[in-house]
């Protein structure tokens, strides 16, 4: 199902040759990199590149990192391309300002890597979702034979550790963010979500790599970690980023989420250097509460900005037959039966469980469920369908 091994390497230098070192000595408590990157592959490395900032702000993975990374997988004879989606268009021009501030265009510039051209969005389907089960990802997806992914150790005041668990939603293409952001106002649906991603391309994922040598606390500072933590699963790596920083694995959200849906069941077997001398028992961490996302917004406000940005279905209890044609197809049972004054049957819809999929618009037989597309939605939804890729 997955493998719990996960190894710590101390890295006190944001140098090449010491950073190279520290992530040949973590492959080999795992097995050798050879073991996962064969000759001829098309490997995609994701780091994290949400905003357009220096590495020095210790808020995107390290450049140095990723040029290390690169050149043991060049060493064993792969090709491989540097890709995420950042916190903005997803398009060219965007991705090369991203690429300079970042200092990734450094890190690609020794020849062992490529940095990605390619803005395509693809849709991707995962029958298993409960957030989501089409997903539009980026479409460099569809050319890597596997994805190492590359997080970096951050905190946000709302969402807590980002690290490797989190880090897959730079999968996700640009500004679909906003729309998934907004319809997954509750820690829970977006961290099911998050999970959608893992799930959607957990073959391909075959490594996750955490950079803390230099964290970023929740009130923006850094902090230095001297870290790297390697592991096949994101959570179990990103469990061991929590006991440096001192926090309890067992109130973690997300990794109960993945545990309820077999993806992570909280075991680690920890290898390689003692974890005791980097614990940190003073790290700046936010309390986390499964409520909005959005910063001191109440419930209404939330649902104003869904409402705004998201197509969906309405059902007029008027109009409904009673039929339950949709209750039936519902894939989240996010439809139920209620009675008017009268004592007619018509079909609700819970939109806290609604994930969009639109099938009760399709299978209705009376026509009767309308979809509702707000003007912000269709902005987003055209900028998005131009580098939808066909």
């Amino acid at each position: 199902m997955y493998n719990s091994k996960v190894s710590l390497k101390v890295c006190k230098e944001y140098s090449l040759n010491v950073i190279k070192k520290a992530l040949s000595e973590g492959f080999d408590d795992l097995g050798g990199l050879a073991s996962f990157v064969k000759p001829k592959m098309n490997v995609l490395i994701k780091p994290d590149l949400y905003l357009a900032t220096d590495p020095n702000l210790a808020k995107t993975t390290s450049p140095y990192l990723i040029s290390a990374l690169a050149e043991l997988i060049d060493d064993l004879g792969a090709k491989c391309v540097i890709a995420d989606s950042p916190n903005s268009d997803f398009k060219q021009s965007k991705l090369d300002k991203v690429y300079i501030k970042t200092k990734m265009l450094e890190a690609s510039n020794n020849g062992h890597a490529t940095l990605n051209s390619n803005d395509k969005i693809s849709i991707f389907e995962n029958v298993k979702g409960v957030s989501a089960k089409e997903l539009y990802l980026i479409d460099a997806i569809n050319s890597a034979d596997i994805i190492i992914n590359v997080g970096k150790f951050r905190c946000d005041k709302q969402l807590g550790l980002i690290g490797c668990g989190q880090g897959v939603f730079g999968l996700v293409g640009g500004k679909i963010k906003k729309l998934i952001q907004n319809r997954c106002f509750t820690l829970k649906k977006y961290f099911n979500f998050l999970v959608d991603i893992y799930e959607t391309v957990e073959n391909k994922l075959i490594l996750n790599i955490l950079d803390g040598m230099v964290s970023n606390e929740d009130n923006g500072s850094p902090r230095i970690l001297n870290s790297i933590i390697i592991g096949q699963n994101p959570y179990a790596v990103d469990s061991v980023a929590l006991r440096i920083i001192n926090q309890e694995e067992n109130n973690n959200l997300l990794f109960k989420i993945a545990s309820d849906r077999e993806k992570f069941d909280g075991n680690v077997e920890l290898v390689g250097d003692d974890i005791e001398p980097l614990i940190h028992t003073d790290y700046n961490y936010p309390i986390l509460k499964d409520s909005g996302l959005l910063k001191n917004k109440s419930k209404k406000s939330l649902l104003r900005s869904y409402n705004f940005t998201q197509k969906r279905a309405i059902i007029p209890c008027k109009n409904c037959k009673g039929c339950k044609a949709c209750v039936s197809t519902c894939p989240m049972s996010a439809i139920s039966m209620q009675s008017s004054t009268l004592g007619e049957p018509y079909a609700r819809i819970d939109y806290d469980k609604c994930i969009n999929c639109l099938k009760c618009v399709r299978t209705c037989p009376y026509k009767v469920i309308k979809t509702k597309t707000p003007l912000k939605f269709r902005v987003i939804e055209n900028s998005v369908n131009k580098n939808l890729q066909k």
